[in-house]
Order: C-alpha cells, then structure tokens, then sequence
C-alpha cells in the first residue's frame, strides 16, 4: 500500500533522510539510491508517495515517487510544447530567408558575371578597331614616306609614261583589222546544223564536213588531227 508523506530531513554528504508520513507514525528511513531522478537534490518538505518495506529487519522508504517533482516536470513539458512548434516555425523562417538570400546571391552573381563579359567584349571589340586605325595611319605614313623619297618629278615622269602607254594601246586596237571571214564558212553557217552525224561518209560536201569538224561535237572526220576534214575522201 502506497503512503504519502513529506521530507523532513536529508543528510547529503551520507544520502538519506526521513520521510514525516501525512497519516502520522514513525518517521520512514529513505536512501537516495531509491529515488528517481536523484541528480535532483531532494529538498526539506518535498512530498512522497512511496511503500514501506523490510530490508536487514528496518523499515525504510521504496518505490518512491516524487510527487513535486512530477508535477514539475509535467508542467515544463507542457510549457515547452508550444516553444517547440515554434522554434520548428522560425528555423523554417529562418531555412527560407537563407534559401532567398542564397538565391539574390547567385542572381547578383550571374548580373555581375553578365556585366563583366559585356565590358570585355566592348574593350576588345575598341581594342581591334585601334588596332586597324593604326595599321591605317602606319600604311599611309609608309606610301607618304615612298613619294616623299621618289620625289615629284618622278610621279610626273611615272604618270607620263602611262598615259603615253594608254594611247598607244589605244592606237594599237584602232589600227587592228578585222580578219576576214571566208565566204564558205559563212555560208557554212547559214546553211548546216548539227544533227547527230560523225562520219565523212554521212557529209554531202567539203564545205559540211568542215563545219561539222569544226562546230559539231563526236565527230570523227579529222584522224591526224590537222585540221582538215575527209583528205581521204575521193568525193573531193
């Protein structure tokens, strides 16, 4: 049978007191190796429950409860429920601000990356066209130091000496006759066409088979290849 009582005394450097019983009697021994939670110091005018049992022929104090201390207990647990929902709230408050700041960082990063290629780009792209007014600028400064070097009357003498060459081209081609067509072939050309024939046999005259030779691919009316059609022909 459970009975309940309060501490009335506790020796700490021995570990053991005596429990006053609430329903009167004898003070009840108790060891503190027969507590729960006995990292906690036991305190004068704690209340117990507990049974009393025989040990060695003495009584003394065994499943103890300690009734202060559940209630205690009980009432810090229940206080710290709404503690715990809210520190789960504010580490994921917390979780989101990183995960935003993290997110603004790599933005930030990626503008600033996109910044810096756009300025490299234009450096380089200034870069080249220094590079070709300077190559401009060196080239005329080169063909300046040339004429500079030849001298005026040298120009005058260079410019001259074309102009004379261009008349005289000039002259040349107006000078030049027309060669003369031999009235064979012209008539040649009126009066023959290419239609498929190859041979000196398939030509009715002289005049046909040269144009064929000379007009009419595939033919073979030219075997030494000297430019006159047919020699061998008897038909003329």
């Amino acid at each position: 049978m459970f009975n309940k009582g309060k501490i009335q005394r506790y020796n700490a450097e021995q570990g053991f007191g005596f429990i006053t019983m609430n329903a009167g009697g004898q003070d009840v021994f108790f060891h503190i190796r027969d507590l729960p939670n006995r990292e906690i110091e036991p305190a004068i005018g704690e209340n117990l429950k507990f049974m009393i049992v025989e040990e060695n022929g003495k009584f003394k104090a065994d499943n103890i409860m300690r009734l202060d201390l559940m209630c205690e207990l009980s009432q810090a647990e229940n206080s710290e429920l709404p503690l715990v929902g809210q520190t789960q709230v504010d580490h994921l408050k917390s979780s989101q601000r990183k995960l935003g700041i993290s997110m603004l960082a790599g933005l930030i990063g990626l503008l600033v990356l996109a910044v810096l290629g756009s300025q490299l780009y234009q450096y380089y792209q200034e870069r080249q066209q220094l590079k070709v007014q300077q190559l401009v600028e060196e080239q005329k400064k080169i063909i300046a130091a040339q004429r500079a070097a030849l001298g005026d009357s040298v120009s005058d003498e260079i410019i001259v000496k074309e102009k004379r060459e261009e008349a005289a081209a000039l002259s040349a081609a107006a000078t030049v006759k027309p060669a003369s067509v031999s009235p064979v072939v012209v008539a040649s050309q009126t009066q023959f066409s290419c239609d498929g024939r190859t041979h000196c046999s398939q030509m009715r005259s002289y005049e046909e088979a040269v144009f064929f030779l000379k007009n009419c691919p595939g033919n073979q009316m030219d075997g030494d290849n000297d430019g006159q059609p047919c020699e061998n022909d008897s038909r003329w």
